[in-house]
């Protein structure tokens, strides 16, 4: 799994599972979500982002994507 840092006041980091395609989001009140069917371009882009928190709230909107866990 790869960590990202997620410079921003509600996310910590975000984990990618490239064999899953899930990317795991870890909040700081500690609460995680999952979110299935991300592609390592998509990754890609996060990780050029400016706005790391909007493309990530972007993938936790989309319908039957985002789980609780």
């Amino acid at each position: 799994m790869k960590y990202i840092p997620i410079g921003c006041k509600q996310i910590s980091f975000v984990r990618y599972d490239d064999q899953s395609s899930e990317i795991h989001i870890q909040y700081h009140t500690g609460q995680t979500q999952v979110c299935n069917g991300i592609n390592q371009d998509q990754v890609q882009r996060l990780l050029q982002s400016d706005n790391p928190y909007d493309l990530i709230m972007h993938w936790t909107h989309r319908p039957q994507t985002a789980q609780q866990a």
